[in-house]
């Protein structure tokens, strides 16, 4: 029920399932990890426009919450060597307790819990799609239509070291047969929706010349219970399912 873990964060990472709306409310840009390059929506241009898409009370203000930030403080991570996806949880989120009566990860024979179970259906379909765009964003890479992120709209080299974009020059200067061999892959549909999302640059860059101050975290917010967050999930979930 509260956001407000997600003020300080630079970026977060997106999936295919959800490109569409991600790409209709925040920038998007490429980063490239030891993974593997992946896909994340840029939740602030600098350190002074960080955290204005959620408000002091901790509630969204975006037209889109990715589905990484719903599933807080869980997340899947698929690096390991074995090609099985790891469910981690943020143990500085506040929200793990030894007090038995909350809600369990495990049950009496050390079963994934009711709860725990259905964090683990969310991120199954979400962790294929993780792979789907690692490989997207990787042939875009491999064709050469990735540059490196140009400074603009109040971003220094520093705001923008790390992130990449695609060169819509040389996109538009591929061969048909280089053009098809990225369709399959959902590579071109990435690349069209990362370029479309450039335009919400402006308005955040906008947004911090009004003079309008970033929210400040609150010590303690509020988190809510079990059922608020497994209502979030099958919200997430059912948005990627639309897709």
């Amino acid at each position: 029920s509260s956001y407000a873990f997600a003020r300080a964060l630079r970026d977060v990472p997106i999936v295919l399932a959800e490109l569409e709306p991600a790409a209709s409310a925040l920038p998007l840009a490429f980063r490239e990890t030891p993974s593997g390059w992946e896909v994340v929506a840029l939740l602030g241009l600098s350190p002074a426009t960080r955290g204005i898409f959620v408000t002091p009370s901790g509630t969204w203000r975006g037209t889109y919450v990715p589905s990484a930030l719903r599933a807080y403080p869980f997340v899947a991570d698929d690096s390991g060597a074995d090609g099985q996806a790891t469910l981690m949880i943020d143990e500085a989120s506040d929200l793990i307790t030894d007090d038995p009566g909350d809600e369990p990860f495990f049950d009496d024979a050390a079963q994934p819990s009711e709860a725990l179970a259905q964090v683990i259906t969310f991120f199954r379909p979400r962790t294929a799609s993780q792979i789907e765009t690692r490989r997207a964003a990787t042939a875009l890479a491999e064709a050469g239509i990735l540059t490196a992120w140009t400074p603009s709209h109040g971003m220094s080299a520093e705001d923008a070291a790390g992130y990449w974009s695609v060169d819509q020059a040389a996109l538009a200067a591929l061969s048909g047969d280089a053009l098809a061999a990225l369709w399959p892959s959902g590579a071109l549909r990435l690349a069209q929706s990362q370029l479309v999302s450039l335009h919400h640059l402006g308005w955040i860059a906008r947004f911090a010349a009004s003079g309008a101050q970033p929210a400040q975290p609150r010590p303690n917010a509020p988190t809510g219970d079990i059922a608020s967050f497994l209502s979030a999930l099958s919200d997430a979930q059912a948005a990627e399912l639309d897709q």
